[in-house]
C-alpha cells in the first residue's frame, strides 16, 4: 500500500510538472502571416521595405512594435544573405500575393529541402 501511494504521488508530481512547463514556456508563433514575428518580416520583403521607409519618416516610432521587428528582419537578411541565392520565380500566384503566394513558396521550399528519393 505504501508503494502504491508513493507511486501515485510521483505520478501526480510528474503530471503537474509537465503541465507547468507548458504554462511557463513562452508562446512562440510559427504562423507565416503573424506580423508579430521577425520571420514574417524576413519572408515579406515588400512589407519590410515599406515599413522601414515609414519608420525612417517617423523617428519617434523606430523603437516600437513593427518598426523594431522590421529592422531586426532587415539585419537578419543582410547578415544571412547566401551568395548562391535562388532567383525569384515569376508565377501568377506570386504577382497576386496573399495566401496563394505563401503556400506556393512553402511548397517550393519544401521541395528544395527534400527533392524526394534523390
Amino acid at each position: 500500500m505504501r508503494n502504491f501511494s508513493l507511486l501515485s504521488l510521483l505520478l501526480a508530481t510528474a503530471i503537474i510538472a509537465w503541465m507547468a512547463k507548458g504554462y511557463f514556456a513562452p508562446a512562440v508563433s510559427h504562423d507565416p502571416n503573424d506580423k508579430a514575428t521577425v520571420e514574417y518580416w524576413v519572408a515579406h520583403t515588400q512589407d519590410r521595405t515599406t515599413m522601414l521607409a515609414w519608420c525612417q519618416q517617423h523617428p519617434q516610432s523606430q523603437d516600437t512594435g513593427e518598426c523594431q521587428l522590421a529592422t531586426q528582419a532587415q539585419v537578419e537578411v543582410d547578415t544571412n544573405t547566401a551568395p548562391t541565392a535562388q532567383p525569384a520565380a515569376n508565377h501568377a500566384a506570386d504577382q497576386n500575393g496573399g495566401a496563394a503566394s505563401d503556400e506556393l513558396q512553402a511548397q517550393q521550399d519544401s521541395n528544395a529541402m527534400d527533392p524526394g528519393g534523390q
